[in-house]
């Protein structure tokens, strides 16, 4: 298996096809194998990369270092590793603040994103969610995996598809170290919230109309955005690409001018 080793960090990767580099970043507690057929599709024309983020996956497990500092660290490394001056970022939840983070530091490398149900930095307005850290501290990582499983986020997901088995499987290989991690209350990453108006690069916000979650800030994201567009999808929740796999497929595809039908 392909891995970025250096130092004490070691990110599993895979890298499909040819042309401009596209970068898939998952969400929390999911990995690489949750995008499903996208990488192949996108790899018609483009050279796709997706990567397990640490601590999920096969990527390394640390005890502490789940920073979004720690995660846009190794976002770089990786892109050191690629040699490409430019690329594209696709995003989803988790991912997507980990992308816009990278993209405010390195706004000559990203030339568009790709941000589906995004979180960002510094937006706190989210309600009524379990508290899988304490979970995972004073009982198990098994009881906070099914309170993950269970939550709203993933609820729109048929339980008899492809697509569920895909999630559980992921699910079943995340560490949970990031929920265990001692220093996760104390991390002080910079809010990027204020500095939309700073990503001037081309950007595509998806979000489901029933997210209900999520779409507030897409909303939030979209009306700050110097040079983006967004598209809110009916009948749909969190988990766009597995919810209304072709509308997503349609509308990355002609975002990124490729056909992923």
């Amino acid at each position: 298996m392909p891995y970025l080793e250096q130092e004490e960090r070691k990110i599993y990767y895979e890298k499909l096809g040819q042309g401009d580099l596209v970068i898939l970043i998952h969400g929390l507690a999911l990995c690489s194998k949750s995008w499903l057929d996208l990488p192949e599709k996108l790899a018609r024309k483009y050279t796709v990369v997706t990567y397990d983020l640490r601590g999920h996956g096969n990527s390394f497990a640390p005890d502490t270092g789940y920073s979004f500092r720690d995660h846009v660290n190794d976002l770089k490394a990786l892109i050191t590793e690629l040699d490409h001056k430019r690329l594209h970022l696709v995003a989803h939840s988790l991912g997507g603040a980990i992308a816009v983070k990278y993209a405010l530091d390195q706004p000559d490398v990203v030339k568009s994103l790709v941000l589906a149900a995004p979180h960002v930095v510094g937006y706190r307005d989210y309600h009524d969610w379990p508290n899988v850290y304490r979970t995972a501290r004073n009982i198990d990582i098994d009881q906070a995996r099914i309170q993950w499983e269970t939550f709203r986020l993933f609820s729109r997901v048929d339980r008899e598809s492809p697509e569920w088995k895909v999630f559980t499987a992921c699910l079943k290989a995340f560490s949970g170290k990031p929920w265990t991690d001692p220093e996760a209350m104390k991390y002080m990453d910079e809010s990027d919230m204020k500095l939309l108006d700073n990503l001037t690069m081309r950007t595509l916000v998806l979000c489901g109309r029933e997210d209900e979650d999520f779409l507030p800030l897409a909303k939030l994201i979209n009306a700050r955005l110097t040079n983006g567009s967004s598209f809110e999808i009916p009948d749909c929740g969190h988990m766009i690409h597995y919810e209304k796999p072709d509308v997503f497929k349609r509308e990355v595809g002609a975002f990124l001018q490729v056909d992923l039908a």
